[in-house]
């Protein structure tokens, strides 16, 4: 797979030696300035804008005036060429931006900032970690010995940073970032300070226990909640990651529901500027319409309890706001889904202290925070969790501010960004 890693530091000149394209129109359809707005062009769409795509060439965009507008192209099927072009960009109240895409070869590529990453390091400490696009944690493995930097798959964008176990534990944790750089590649190796301690990039935040921690995934089948944990196949395999956005999958195998053995698959998109990642899940040997969970860790909540709230009217919310972060300060968690998909609401069973502190493995899940989706056979349902902690923008110490962010999110995701061809 080729990557596309970038620093903004590019004139419009360069594009001199480009063939110029047909006008793209994006338009913001909302009443209000949208920052960051992720916008996807499929290939089809850009060769009705340039005809034939030459080979060995990469499109770039630029607005009216000539400036470079960050963007990536990804192939997201992995047959060597790619499917869509990725951007983002910023929009007044029902602006309309007209944009040229152009062609451009290997030596006049723009560089862009870097916004998003995923990491999966293979290794140890003492040897160094090895960054992988693909690999499959082995049955029953516990994350002792550490095999996996930061005993995890990891990703980020500028703004915060996640982690899922890379184990039977299967559960997801949150770095609260002060910087925009990527950090990931750097953390949990024998150079890096604890990641448990406030370090100048941030630190580990949240503290997961037997919870589902930030977003984990679990089946609500007869009153019980059966973790996405111990499964006899758990895989990791990179779609994409660039400066915009990155997609990743994790794949099960063997999940074991009651006596039935299921699959599934997670799809986590993160894309730049936002405090929240895509997860799309799948579930197959589903004999009926079920019920996926996901949660949220309460653990560390002092005095507030969790709440819920209508976003729009195609999206609802659950959510907590508390100083319940392990730096002892302010952190916001949500989970914002469909309407329509809602089942219930729900925490989980208070496990005694012996269960919580005991086996990692396929351990009972508790101190969670809840909410279930419809799901079917191999089709997806979708949510977004989002975290935001106080000391990366001291605004998230409110609650109203967090609700907000989560209400304006869902009348973006309701009402893309428009493209058409002029």
């Amino acid at each position: 797979m080729k990557r596309y890693s970038f620093v903004i530091a590019v004139l419009a000149s360069f594009l001199s030696a480009c063939t110029s394209s047909p006008v793209l129109q994006l338009k913001n359809n909302t009443a209000k300035a949208r920052k960051d707005a992720p916008v996807v062009i499929s290939r089809m769409e850009v060769q009705k804008l340039t005809g034939e795509i030459p080979n060995e060439k990469f499109p770039v965009v630029t607005d009216e005036k000539g400036t470079v507008i960050p963007s990536q192209i990804d192939d997201l099927d992995r047959d060597g060429k790619w499917d869509e072009l990725a951007l983002v960009c910023d929009f007044e109240a029902k602006e309309v931006k007209k944009l040229n895409v152009n062609f451009v070869s290997y030596d006049k590529i723009p560089e862009y900032t870097v916004r998003t990453n995923v990491r999966l390091g293979v290794g140890s400490i003492e040897g160094g970690f090895e960054g992988v696009d693909h690999a499959v944690s082995p049955k029953g493995f516990t994350g002792v010995p550490i095999s996996y930097q930061a005993e995890s798959v990891s990703w980020e964008n500028d703004l915060m940073g996640f982690r899922d176990y890379f184990d039977c534990r299967n559960a997801k944790d949150l770095f609260g970032k002060l910087q925009p750089e990527m950090i990931m590649d750097n953390i949990g190796t024998k150079e890096s300070t604890s990641y448990h301690e406030l370090s100048s990039w941030g630190m580990d935040i949240l503290h997961v226990g037997p919870s589902l921690g930030a977003g984990g995934l679990a089946l609500f089948h007869q009153d019980s909640l059966y973790r996405l944990g111990s499964t006899d196949k758990f895989e990791f395999q990179l779609v994409t990651k660039g400066p915009v956005r990155s997609i990743f999958e994790l794949n099960y195998g063997g999940w074991n529901v009651d006596g039935k053995s299921l699959s599934a698959q997670e799809k986590i998109t993160v894309w730049a500027g936002k405090y929240w990642f895509q997860s799309d899940v799948t579930v197959g040997g589903l004999d009926e319409e079920s019920e996926l969970a996901v949660g949220i860790v309460t653990s560390y909540l002092r005095e507030k309890k969790p709440f819920s709230f209508t976003a729009n009217n195609q999206f609802e919310a659950i959510a907590t706001h508390d100083i319940q972060s392990m730096n002892n300060d302010c952190l916001a968690m949500g989970v914002l889904f469909p309407s329509d998909s809602k089942v219930r609401i729900g925490d989980a069973p208070v496990l005694s202290e012996e269960v919580s502190n005991g086996s990692r493995w396929n351990q009972p899940v508790g101190l969670t925070h809840f909410v279930t989706q419809k799901i079917n056979n191999n089709k997806s349902a979708t949510h977004y969790f989002f975290a935001a902690w106080e000391l990366e923008n001291k605004k998230w110490a409110e609650q109203e501010n967090f609700e907000n962010l989560m209400k304006s999110q869902a009348d973006e995701l309701s009402s893309p960004v428009v493209v058409s061809i002029k």
